[in-house]
């Protein structure tokens, strides 16, 4: 169900580049509001801890403490 947006916020769509604004017309998809026609990113969920300094860790596998995965 489509209404409009009576506050100013980010689309949940991290491929639109256009903010929400007041007017727009937006709809809620699984708690996240989107412009019409927008469908929101879906999370990448958790990534994986380091063992030793308890610091998640990064994409190019090192985290805080130096360790590589």
């Amino acid at each position: 169900m489509t209404f409009l947006a009576r506050f100013n916020s980010p689309c949940a769509d991290r491929t639109c580049d256009e903010p929400i604004e007041r007017g727009d017309i937006v709809e809620y998809i699984d708690d996240q509001l989107v412009h019409e026609g927008c469908t929101p990113t879906p999370d990448r969920g958790p990534r994986p801890v380091c063992h030793i300094c308890f610091i998640e860790i990064a994409l190019n596998g090192a985290c805080g403490c130096g360790a590589l995965a």
